[in-house]
């Protein structure tokens, strides 16, 4: 099943590209990124731009004269993603450059069909997503399947395409796995391995295997800063404790949720979370199997303050009988930071002591685990 993302903070501002003077431009050698356009009048702006969080950017820009364009300047630490536009037009082209000498030829009526050479950080997120792009063209034809058998109310057929979504997803994860272990030296493998399923015990062989390089670009800090994050709630640790409210508006903490079973799963969701709730039905059916044997299961919405009747309209129309709480404060929620939590659904499976035992079980894999716990 797909997960629905925040927008990362990127570390390591524009500044550096647009400052190539001194000791900036001795950190790297720089980028020229020259450029061919048609459906341009001299005198049109084509803009560079790099965001900084999910309100703010830092942007570079040049005037175009007889099609042309020359932009210069340095990227600080290897390769970022950069959106490229002309001034007043909506249509983008998203392109990993890195301190390179590359050409940009494009329509500026139509910058989907731009091409970048030059850029070797970008040519290796063409060859991944060249690779990846038959399975998220199925994936979005099941989204729209699972639109309609949800609207119908057809749960076998909202089964089926469950099912079929944890199967595209394995096929994702072992082209995605090849890549990152076939290319340590790309600027484009942390962003890769930083954008998935982040976990210890599991990602940090991968982070230790790039280059040096590599692991003092930026997504390659980002990538160890959020190994750090996750090693306080990693597999093994004992779960932070935290509480909410519950739509009843009484205050309920995961230790109490954690005295009264044998084991219990932390489940990260949304209201407006479309993943989060293609998943329920699985979720209800491993709580209907597995409750009595000792299974609870504590509901952690990220809804908005403006949201909680539509967070207890989906607990009714998904029919989640179990514990929940939300403090509707969205991505900015203490538990959210508490639990390195960058995309939902995400679970934590956490035991009797509240000791962590597994996370972001979904599909098949969650009734398995629990299976293999509570035989």
């Amino acid at each position: 099943m797909n997960k629905i993302f925040k927008i990362s903070t990127l570390s390591l501002g524009l500044v550096a590209l647009l400052n190539v003077a001194g000791a900036n431009a001795q950190q790297a050698k720089g980028f020229t990124l020259t450029g061919e356009l048609t459906g341009v009048k001299d005198g049109d702006k084509i803009l560079l731009i790099r965001s900084t969080d999910q309100n703010t950017s830092d942007t570079l820009s040049q005037t175009v004269k007889g099609g042309k364009f020359v932009l210069k300047g340095v990227i600080k630490n290897g390769a970022e993603f950069f959106s490229i536009r002309m001034e007043n037009k909506r249509l983008r082209y998203n392109a990993f450059l890195d301190n390179s000498n590359m050409t940009l030829k494009a329509n500026a009526d139509d910058f989907t069909e731009s091409v970048i050479t030059g850029s070797i950080a970008h040519e290796d997120h063409l060859k991944y997503s060249a690779a990846v792009a038959p399975l998220m063209s199925t994936m979005r034809a099941l989204n729209k399947e699972y639109s309609d058998a949800k609207k119908a109310g057809n749960t076998e057929k909202l089964a089926a395409i469950s099912k079929q979504f944890d199967e595209l997803e394995g096929e994702q994860t072992k082209l995605t796995d090849n890549f990152i272990k076939n290319n340590p030296q790309s600027y484009y493998t942390p962003y890769l391995i930083f954008k998935g399923d982040v976990e210890p015990t599991t990602t940090l062989p991968l982070y230790n295997a790039l280059s040096a390089a590599v692991k003092k670009s930026t997504y390659g800090l980002q990538l160890k800063a959020r190994l750090d994050a996750l090693a306080k709630v990693a597999i093994g640790v004992k779960a932070p404790n935290f509480s909410a409210q519950t739509p009843e508006g009484l205050t309920l903490s995961l230790d109490e949720v954690v005295a009264k079973g044998k084991y219990t799963l932390i489940d990260f969701w949304a209201s407006w979370c479309s993943p989060c709730r293609q998943e329920n039905p699985n979720l209800v059916a491993a709580f209907e199997k597995f409750h009595d044997k000792g299974l609870n299961v504590l509901g952690v919405s990220l809804d908005k303050p403006t949201a909680a009747s539509a967070w207890k309209k989906a607990i009714a129309d998904d029919k989640l009988t179990w514990y929940q709480i939300s403090d509707l404060q969205y991505w900015q929620s203490p538990m959210v930071k508490l639990y390195a939590v960058r995309g939902i659904p995400h679970s934590v499976l956490v035991d009797a002591k509240g000791i962590i035992v597994a996370k972001d079980l979904r599909g098949k894999a969650l009734h398995d685990k629990l299976a293999e716990l509570m035989k």
